[in-house]
Order: C-alpha cells, then structure tokens, then sequence
C-alpha cells in the first residue's frame, strides 16, 4: 500500500512538471508518449505514460537490490529510454518521494542477502511480482489478467511442447532454426525455466540465447523483471559452464510490446524513442517462428463500465476471429470469444503458419462452453493433433459442483476452469485431426493438482487420456443426443409459444431494485438528478466517478448525446428478483439497459403467469419455476427465458405504437401457445385439451428426473425441446399442482 501511495506522488509530481504545453519537459514527453504508442498500441495514454515513468522510479533500487553487481539501466534499451526522459523532468527532486520507502529497498535487500542461486530469486520475484501487482496497480491486473505461473505448470508445458515437436517434425527445442516464442512473458517464467530445464543443449545455449528466444511483454515492470529474470538466469548458467568471467549478456530476445498489436496491418513505428526495441520487433517478425508457449492474459474486459477500463480493440485479429470461430458458432452471443485468451490462441494459429506447436495455459472454458462450439470446430479442423489436460477449478460454480472442481491452480488470480492445450499443426498431414483428452480428477486440492502435474512432466507422463471424437455440433465432451432436435421447440418456428423474452437487466440492479418501494423510488430519483445536472454542469459531471451515477453502454450513448433523463415520478412494479425472492423495481424505461417485452407480459394482465427456464450455459444446472412477476434478467444467476401464459397480438398498432392487447374475440386472456400447438396436442390426446393444458405439461415435464437425465447434456447446450408422452394427463396434473406450490409459496401448507 506504501508502494501504491508513493507512486501515485510520484504520478502527481510528474503530471505538475508537464503542466505547460510549451516547456521543454512537455514537449520532450509528447514524443516519449508517441514513442510508447508506436511500440505498445494507441490505447496508451498520457496517464499510461506518467505512471510507467512511476513505475520505473519505485522499481530501479529494486532491481539493484534484486541483481546486485548488474547495470541494468545501462543495458536495457526501454530502460535507457526511461532514464533519458527522467532526466529530462529532473529525476533527483522526483527520487526525493523515494526516500520514504527505503525501508521497503532494505527489506529486499536483507531477502536476498546471501541467496546466490536463481531458484532463490525465483520466489522472491514471485512474492514481489504477486504482492506489487495485487496491490499497487490493480486496475493493470485486472484489465490484463495478470497471473504467475506455477514452476509445474511451466515445465509441462515446455516438456510437452519439446515431446510433440520431436514425435511430429523430429525436431526439439535445443535444434537450430526452432524459433520459441512467449508472446506473454510477464516475469519471463517460461524462458527462465526453459534455459534451466536442460532441454537445450550446453552447446547450443549461446546460439539460442541470442538468435533463437523471443518473449515479448506489454507491461513495464514485468517486463524489467523479466529481463533481469532472464538475464542472470542465463549469467548464473554460463559461469558455471564457462568460468566467472563470463560476461553479462543482456537479453537481445525480449521486446516491450503489445503482442496483438504489434502483428495488425496499421501498427506504426517507433523510430526516435525505443529504436532498438522497435528493431528487435521488426526482425521478430521477419522469422519463423517454431512454437509459440506461454500463459496468454484472461480477460474479457471491465466488469462495470464506471470502470473506464475496457480491453484494446484490434481490429484484424478480431476480424480473423470473427471470420473462423464465431462464424463457426450457433452461439447467440459472441462477447466472450474476444476474451484475450482466445484471442492469443488466434494469434499464434495465424503466427505459426503451416507447421509448428502451441502450447499455452489458458481459461479452459472453450472445452465444452456453448459459446466455444465454432472454436472448437475450427480447432478440429486447423490442427494436426490436439492435447487438452482440464486441471479443472471452477469456482464459477457452487455446491457439489464446486467442491469436485478442487482447487484454483491460480490461487485468487482466476476464477475459471484452467487447462494446458498443446496444438500441433503440420499441413502436409492428410489424416484426421486426434484430440486427446485428460482431466486432472475430482475434489483435488491446488497442491495435489500440482504434484500430479510435476509426476507426470510431459503429456507421454499422464494417466486416463482418452481419445475424443467431435460430433457434427462441435461438442468434444458431453455429447448431446441426436434425438432431441426431433422434439417440439419452444419458441420460434413451430414452437408451442408465440412470444418470448429475457429477463428485465437493469444494468444498475442496486440502484432501482430494492425491497423497499420507498427506496427503489429514492435510488432512481438521485440517478435522474445526478445525470441530468451533468449535462448542465460539467463540475457535476465530475462527480460521477465517486458514485453518483451507475453506469452502462446505453446511458453513456445518451449522455454523449446530452439527452436528458425524464423527471417524472418513476412507476414502481414487483420483480421477481431470484427464485422464491420478490423485489420492487422502478420501471422507467430510460434506467432499464434491456427491458424487452417481459414487462410488458405482467403489465395490466390478471392472474399472468410465466414459466422461467435457464438459458443455457455450462455453469449453473438446469433450472425451470413458474413467476407471477416480471423476472430478473439472472433469476437463476444466469440468464433467464420467459414463457407468458397469456400474450399480445404485435399487430395492433396504436399512432404507430404497439397496443399490447391480450383480450380475446371471447373477452377471455389471449393465450400465449400457438395454434400449431394446439392442433398437435389435440392430434395426440383429443379435442379435451386447451393451451392451458399444454401450459402446465411443459411445465410438469421439464421437472421431470428422467427428463432431465435423458437430455442433461442438451440442456447445458440448447434450449428445452418438449417430447409428446404416452400419458399426457400425469404431466398436465403434476404442473398444474407444481404452480400452485411455487407461486403460493408463502401461503401453501409447510411440507
């Protein structure tokens, strides 16, 4: 936290010094910020820029602490770069902030005092990249998904990678002209262990060293850590290979660039700042590369827009994915196959070309997630061999589920399923692609995930790999059955109901839900003020990010576009907020990020019901009730699906708006069931049945044990689609009783 404060003075102190466009400071700093945006991306800001003159300050008495005896910002180009700007904006009154954590400089000097081994080092970086990170710049690591690398995870990989390219090409690691690229080299984990791994060669070190490692990272401090990691690693090698006199070789491999940007079309050079560092990239990308490895950054981007901390945007490489993955996709929503890890899979696929190996720690959602189906058919089809170990972990999911997922291979870092992916790629193989598969086991600790890694060592080293055979929907585990596409959708063409829709999503659920109808009707009230003051007053406005307004994509369109919030008393109507749980909502239109119909459906209709059914997705089990208010768009804490009773003809148009009339000829609620429905439910069961029947047998059936068992992994994937049974009335009498207990569940008999 000391580290966090000083490096904010340090932030102040540098923005003061460049307060006046004209002086020789600002001006000096607008060609170092351009230089930045040529080696990086144009997202850098100046901000971005101040603060990795910060982090340069607090960090070089680290290193000298760290790497005693190295001159480290005499040998590093990006390090020279920073101390010429420094000395532009006068870096002994900026050092003066320093002095204050020399505490902290001494700490690490009495850590490593007497440690003279690399391994050593090796966990004092650890702890300092993890606890500076964590600490001192969280909104980094979470934009990035920056996370250390366990030593177990990183010798597999390399292992394996070294084991398929000497099964496949007859090649290894340690061969000239195999080309090894981490293009998301953090700490420089993987190069450090490669070099101490033995995998190369004692005669082939030198060459490899300086022609045939690359490892590229966007991040100032990791990126320092990282050349000083690799650095001494390779000195400590040396010495003891060739004498203590083996002189200090900076690391001519490493590049601080952005990896995804550096490769698109419109990336400019930087030719004045970082000269050298631009002409590692360009002959970089003048070379073959052989194997790309490494642990790509997950992240998806900002989980709230008040964030103000979106992922970049790269236009060819999303373009390229939008082009095989998500066109290989029947996912309705594609937001997450631009998460960074898919990403860096699409990249190094496009770096590779015809022949070489991938072979990453990734998110391991894309395995069997719906929204992954068109990756993983592109996969099958790009790729010679695949090998997928699932260290499972999770924690995305609760109860049993979650304690047989184990334990998070990444601590607190990652959330998600974790999997090793080895991708072999050799274009003159004809045959079909093979896909291995290994899950690490249930209820296994990190630790004991770890050590089963560690014994294995290699892909060749592990136990229960299974062969898979992808079917036509691009399922590789939890095959759906054929069987189901035969059974009566529910929605859209011949389904049984006319009308569908989401959820309410408010985007701003803390603010205009409540128990409390006196409090929903305060939170929108502020919300309306807030914003439309700032519309007025920019002093305001400056107030929103200490909380005044929630934030999402359509308010900051209608604020761009100086729209003004109504201020009208907003109508307060019941929400179903979670299963069993009512709330009280504010219904104003302009607050709701996705309103849709389901408002609607409840709005002026007697005795309305709705059954609720889980969209599908992979984390949350499949889960049906029945709602006499509009749900909440997580009703299930994953998105919901709502089937009206009773619907509106969109037809009836009022001065060009939508009459939402649900009166039939008869006076009597328009049924939401088609007539399509009706006419097959009186084919199979006779003329006594009414679409309220079919009402409560979708209901009674889609609670059925044999039901879900039958169609579980369908469930995860699509849809329900309804079967027409031998014994209608069971099911008809079962949903009929199930509604009255779960919407009378305040006033039913206790069981």
């Amino acid at each position: 936290k000391d580290v966090a404060e000083i490096a904010q003075q340090h932030i102040v102190r540098i923005k003061g010094l460049l307060v006046d466009p004209e002086s020789a400071a600002a001006q000096e700093f607008a060609t170092f910020l351009e230089g930045l945006r040529g080696n990086l991306n144009d997202g850098i800001t100046k901000d971005d820029a101040v603060e990795m003159l910060a982090q340069h300050l607090i960090t070089r008495p680290v290193f000298d602490a760290l790497f005693g005896g190295y001159d480290f910002a005499a040998t590093n180009p990006v390090a020279q770069a920073m101390e010429r700007m420094l000395a532009v904006l006068d870096e002994h009154a900026l050092d003066n902030e320093n002095a204050s954590l020399e505490k902290f400089y001494a700490s690490v000097r009495a850590r490593v005092e007497g440690v003279d081994n690399a391994e050593g080092r090796q966990r004092i970086i650890i702890e300092l990249y993890d606890k500076f990170f964590a600490t001192a710049f969280k909104k980094t690591v979470d934009k990035l998904g920056i996370v250390y690398t366990p030593v177990e995870i990183v010798d597999f990989i390399l292992n394996s990678a070294d084991q398929v390219l000497r099964a496949e090409f007859g090649q290894g690691l340690t061969d000239e002209g195999v080309h090894i690229l981490d293009g998301f080299t953090g700490t420089g984990t993987f190069m450090v262990r490669l070099l101490q791994s033995g995998l190369i060669k004692p005669e082939d070190l030198a060459r490899k060293y300086a022609n045939e490692l690359h490892a590229n990272e966007i991040l100032l401090l990791a990126y320092y850590i990282a050349a000083v990691n690799i650095e001494t690693t390779y000195h400590d090698i040396m010495r003891g290979t060739v004498g203590a006199d083996a002189p200090y070789e900076p690391f001519p491999g490493l590049i601080l660039t952005d990896t995804f940007q550096s490769w698109e079309a419109d990336d400019k050079l930087d030719l004045d700042v970082f000269p050298e560092n631009n002409e590692r990239l360009e002959k970089l990308k003048a070379l073959p590369i052989t194997v790309i490895i490494g642990n790509p950054p997950y992240s998806v981007g900002q989980e709230s827009a008040n964030d103000n901390n979106q992922n970049e945007r790269y236009p060819e490489l999303d373009a390229a994915i939008g082009q095989t993955f998500v066109a290989q996709s029947q996912a309705t929503l594609s937001r997450n196959m631009y998460d960074s890890y898919v990403r860096a899979i699409k990249w190094a696929t496009l770096r590779i070309g015809d022949r070489g190996v991938i072979a990453y720690v990734t998110n391991g959602s894309f395995i069997d997630s719906n929204t992954f189906d068109g990756m993983r058919k592109v996969l099958a089809e790009e790729f010679t061999s695949i090998h997928v170990l699932n260290l499972r972990g999770n924690q995305r999911t609760a109860g049993e589920t979650s304690r047989r997922e184990g334990g998070k291979i990444f601590s607190s870092g990652s959330r998600a399923t974790v999997a090793v992916t080895v991708l072999v790629r050799d274009s003159s193989m004809q045959q079909p692609t093979t896909i291995s598969y290994t899950d690490i086991g249930d209820y296994l600790s990190r630790e004991e995930k770890l050590a089963k890694v560690a014994h294995a060592g290699s892909l060749n080293g592990l136990e229960g790999t299974e062969l898979i055979v992808p079917n036509a929907h691009g399922d590789w585990l939890n095959h759906r059955r054929d069987d189901f596409s035969a059974l009566l959708p529910l929605t859209r063409e011949f389904g049984l109901f006319s009308d569908a829709s989401l959820g309410v999503s408010t985007s701003r659920d803390s603010w205009i839900v409540n128990s409390s109808e006196v409090g929903v009707a305060g939170g929108a009230r502020r919300m309306i003020e807030a914003f439309n003051a700032g519309l007025s007053d920019r002093r305001a406005a400056d107030n929103f990010s200490r909380g005044e307004i929630s934030w999402s994509r359509a308010l900051k369109a209608r604020y761009e576009r100086r729209r003004a919030l109504p201020d009208v008393a907003p109508a307060i109507r019941p929400m179903a907020y979670r299963p069993f749980f009512r709330q009280w909502y504010a219904d104003v239109p302009e607050l709701i990020e996705a309103r849709g119909s389901t408002p609607s459906f409840f709005d002026g209709v007697s005795n309305q019901a709705a059954i609720c059914v889980l969209r599908p997705n992979d984390r949350t089990p499949f889960s049906v009730l029945i709602v006499d208010a509009a749900p909440n768009l997580n009703y299930f804490m994953d998105a919901a699906e709502v089937l009206p009773l009773s619907g509106f003809q969109h037809s009836d148009l009022v001065d060009g708006g939508l009459a939402l009339d649900f009166s039939g000829n008869d006076g009597e609620p328009r049924r939401n069931l088609t007539d399509e429905a009706l006419r097959r439910f009186q084919a199979a069961y006779g003329s006594a049945i009414t679409k309220d029947d079919i009402f409560f047998y979708v209901y009674g059936l889609l609670h059925s044990p044999d039901y879900r068992e039958t169609y579980a992994a369908n469930l995860k994937k699509m849809l329900p689609r309804i079967p027409l049974v031998d014994d209608a009335q069971s099911f008809i009498g079962a949903g009929s009783k199930l509604s009255e207990l779960h919407l009378g569940y305040e006033s039913v008999t206790p069981y």
